[in-house]
């Protein structure tokens, strides 16, 4: 069977397989590592053969994978793993707090393979039409993650979400719906394919292009938290359990970004980059000061990574601003580097809730006494976030600058470099305050969580580290031909 096919079966039926499952704790939990360690090799499976130089597609090339989309396939088997095989040691905590029912743990494991599973389609479609239809699926599958706990809040927020990103997503809708009426009649071959409008794309008409790209970054920008149609972010990864806030930051965020960067391919090579990159800045420049603002004046952890999802968003369309293959580079290792971070440190939210009963970090202090662990992996978000060397996050933001050095855009450069500092300090004076300052609160849980139940984010800060020192040729060669596929090199 096509590995394409497998990879939209696989984990559909996974999910089905959960819901079935009798309500015994342990077996659920087992079982769910088991399925997405399964589900995971599939879809790096398929990378590998990308990376083989075999561009994969399936059903007269409606399912399609090359090395962009295999660069999120990745993130999505990787992160998703690791944050899947954590969410069976936050949901025993949560149980055993009385906080949800065991039918709600089985039905949170099977709404995350249906979740990978949407956000699998996204990736591998090349019928936009199918590729919306996919990205507007994801909302559908993960509000239920984020309102698992049912009470007032939680609830709330996932209205606020599925609402917000639905009203956004009908601008991606208009744009794809105008792309097709565009390029129908003037490209070789069937114009709802990605690949035909992407090889064909100077032959369409450039006011309809220019129109398509503002529709696509006001829908898929909702979806990936570009200001200003970043509001519901914050809400719900605020509520949400930790696990659901890093599957949504670590990995759906990415695939809405993924949407925006094949539209930003198609009308780049129709009307030139210097349109979109001009759009993409003022985006990237709203979103990032935006985001550092809120951060300067957030207590509670995990809003205060959800407001770091949208500057990091932000980064990600600044270096498709700035442009060229280094700028290019830059945004795409950013995705994954990102992705890596934003899951840890979701993932060590869950391990602080558990010690202090509380998000708010004027009410934390002394981690590093308490739970030294949890501050270390903790810490090692924070530094990658704000860009330390030596650290994933510092290599993009350092071609970035790079990219923009070589341009000659100073002034770039300076606005860049001022909306991360601010970031910076904002980050720092919360992290000391949480880790080193008096404990101001109750500790409810005074010791560290043990090796076992930390062993998936000792896992995601190995990678953090691992990619901000070393260069995986693999994941570099993605990179490169990913680059050149939007260039059309």
């Amino acid at each position: 069977m096509d590995i394409l096919v497998l990879i939209l079966i696989v984990p559909f039926v996974f999910g089905a397989i959960m819901f079935m499952m009798p309500l015994h704790f342990k077996v659920l939990q087992n079982t769910h590592i088991l399925l997405s360690v399964i589900v995971s090799a599939i879809l790096l499976s398929a990378v590998r053969k990308v990376v083989e130089g075999n561009e994969l597609s399936f059903f007269h090339h409606y399912l399609f994978l090359d090395s962009l989309g295999a660069i999120f396939l990745s993130l999505i088997a990787i992160t998703g793993l690791l944050v899947n095989i954590y969410a069976t040691t936050y949901m025993k905590w949560e149980l055993e707090e009385g906080h949800i029912s065991l039918q709600e743990v089985k039905n949170y494991f099977a709404l995350s393979f249906i979740f990978t599973w949407t956000m699998s389609l996204s990736v591998i479609c090349n019928n936009i039409a199918f590729m919306w239809a996919a990205i507007e699926a994801t909302t559908l599958a993960s509000v239920f993650l984020v309102a698992v706990k049912k009470d007032k809040k939680s609830t709330e927020s996932g209205y606020k979400y599925i609402v917000l990103c639905s009203i956004g997503l009908a601008f991606a809708l208009y744009a794809t719906i105008l792309l097709f009426s565009a390029g129908n009649g003037k490209v070789e071959g069937e114009a709802m394919l990605y690949t035909t409008l992407l090889a064909h794309a100077e032959n369409i008409d450039g006011m309809a292009l220019k129109l398509v790209f503002i529709f696509a970054l006001i829908g898929f920008g909702t979806k990936a938290g570009l200001a200003p149609t970043h509001t519901w972010l914050p809400d719900v990864h605020a509520e949400g359990p930790a696990p659901t806030s890093a599957l949504l930051s670590g990995v759906l965020l990415k695939c809405a970004m993924l949407g925006l960067i094949r539209y930003y391919a198609i009308v780049a090579n129709g009307v030139g980059f210097d349109f979109v990159q001009t759009v993409m800045l003022v985006s990237a420049t709203l979103t990032l000061f935006v985001a550092s603002f809120f951060l300067i004046r957030q207590h509670n952890v995990k809003r205060m990574f959800a407001y770091h999802s949208i500057a990091h968003m932000g980064v990600i369309a600044f270096g498709l601003g700035v442009g060229g293959a280094i700028g290019l580079f830059a945004a795409l290792f950013h995705c994954a580097a990102h992705s890596f971070t934003k899951a840890l440190a979701f993932c060590s939210t869950g391990n602080i809730a558990k010690i202090y009963g509380t998000k708010d970090m004027t009410k934390m202090g002394g981690m590093i006494r308490i739970a030294p662990l949890t501050a270390v992996l903790f810490g090692i978000a924070i530094c990658s976030l704000v860009g330390v060397p030596g650290f994933a996050i510092f290599v993009s933001e350092f071609l970035i600058f790079k990219a923009a050095a070589i341009e000659g855009q100073y002034l770039l450069m300076g606005v860049f470099a001022l909306a991360l500092a601010i970031i910076f300090i904002a980050d720092f004076s919360h992290f000391f305050l949480a880790t080193f300052g008096k404990v101001e609160g109750q500790v409810v849980h005074n010791e560290e969580m043990k090796l076992s139940e930390n062993l998936p984010l000792i896992a995601l800060a190995i990678l953090i580290v691992s990619f901000g020192i070393w260069q995986f040729d693999s994941f570099t060669l993605l990179l490169n031909e990913s680059v050149k596929t939007i260039m059309k090199q």
